[in-house]
């Protein structure tokens, strides 16, 4: 088999393995909701949840109103569960990097190598979601500053303002993902410890930033495209009529979205395992990468 194929089967096999996993943590996450949902005994007629799409809402008001209660204590539910698909989403995301890194591996080792890679993907996640904990309340804190200092100011400057910072604040935390994801790609592409891939991560961005940001932010903006244009075609679809082929459709339409999105990290994911190959090993990454260390 030629490389290049090998390289496009193991892209489309790592696409298919995110896909599925992430489908399937989903609907894990959607039960407690969609039971919570069949406890108000508002499906049970002919039309089914057919009715809750209608024009005029009446029934999905009726919904929240009557299945308060059991949506309450399903949302705690569904919170855990999210938190929990969050960490177990890890596992087929390390595979997957290890698909892409190519290699006569079978399933079962690969299934094996992202196990094996699983501590060091956790103490590299918790650290961004420390990181980006401390930049939200650093946003937060900067939008009540600002807006302060401008309480004279015109009004339009009150409001463009917040927004800029706000802007500025979720492209600092797309970039503590970029570089969450190099570190994860070197973790797999290198094998090396938790606080080896992170200095190896940094190294790589601040060698070539327009690369590692020019990637990530592109797949990112991928993603946002397609959910919104999905979610756009959606409210042309006239779900509420019980059509079988309309309901499909709106499903097919779902699904085209999330593979969409699921291709560009995979083309952004095969990016940063080629930006860790190419960047050299920091001396200090390279003698902490024999002990595989996760602090």
């Amino acid at each position: 088999m030629s490389e290049s194929k090998r390289a496009r089967l193991s892209t489309a096999g790592a696409s298919v393995l995110l896909w599925v996993s992430r489908t399937l943590l989903a609907l894990l996450v959607a039960y407690p909701m969609l039971s919570a949902v069949e406890a108000t005994g508002i499906g049970n007629g002919p039309d089914r949840d057919a009715v809750l799409f209608r024009p005029d809402a009446l029934m999905l008001l009726e919904l929240i109103r009557v299945g308060a209660p059991w949506f309450a204590s399903a949302l705690k539910t569904a919170l855990l569960l999210t938190a929990l698909t969050l960490v177990l989403e890890l596992a087929p995301l390390a595979c997957a990097l290890d698909m892409l890194c190519g290699g006569e591996r079978n399933f079962r080792a690969r299934a094996a190598r992202s196990f094996a890679v699983f501590p060091r993907f956790c103490w590299l996640g918790a650290v961004a979601w420390l990181t980006q904990g401390g930049l939200l309340v650093a946003i937060s804190l900067g939008e009540a500053a600002l807006r302060s200092a401008l309480h004279a100011a015109d009004e339009r400057a009150l409001t463009v303002a917040p927004l800029g910072l706000v802007a500025l604040g979720a492209l600092t935390l797309l970039w503590v993902n970029s570089v969450l994801d190099l570190a994860r790609a070197a973790v797999v592409e290198r094998d090396l410890g938790g606080r080896s891939a992170l200095i190896h991560a940094l190294t790589v961005l601040r060698g070539q930033p327009l690369a590692v940001l020019g990637g990530s932010y592109a797949s990112a903006a991928a993603s946002a495209f397609a959910y919104l244009t999905a979610a756009w075609l959606m409210t042309r679809l006239n779900v509420g009529n019980g059509s079988a082929a309309t309901i499909a459709l709106a499903f097919g339409v779902h699904q085209l979205a999330v593979l969409f999105a699921i291709t560009w990290r995979v083309r952004w994911l095969e990016r940063a395992l080629d930006l860790c190959a190419a960047a050299p090993l920091a001396s200090m990454a390279s003698s902490a990468s024999s002990s595989k260390d996760l602090t």
